[in-house]
């Protein structure tokens, strides 16, 4: 699994790239035919005078199909946690879509093979 951590307009980018490589490292458990995961941090200027806004974008390419997953929040940490949470959620599903599909497959064969 190759994993692409860039950074925009960020002060203790580093820090953030480390947390960020240690949190989307956990993906293989979910879905083991990764390919590359690309992530974007950056950092916005908010209206009416708040803080910054941050926006962590993970993209997960896997065989045939690219997943892609955008979070806003007030802190960085937060951004990354969250979309990292929701990025887990979308591969699980992907994962058991592909193993009912097969066994769906598997379960045809298996019927057409006793008639025909």
């Amino acid at each position: 699994m190759n994993i692409v951590v860039s950074g925009l307009h960020l002060k203790n980018f580093p820090e953030l790239e480390d947390y960020a490589r240690k949190k989307v490292a956990k993906f293989a458990k979910f879905y083991p035919k990764i390919l590359k995961v690309d992530v974007r941090l950056i950092a916005k200027e908010a209206h009416r005078d708040q803080d910054q806004d941050y926006i962590c974008e993970i993209q997960v390419t896997i065989p045939g199909n690219t997943l892609e997953i955008n979070d806003n929040e007030r802190s960085m940490d937060k951004a990354i946690d969250k979309a990292v949470e929701r990025m887990q959620r979308l591969l699980t599903r992907t994962k058991e879509k592909k193993i009912s599909k097969m066994h769906k497959i598997g379960i045809l064969n298996k019927i057409k093979s006793r008639f025909f």
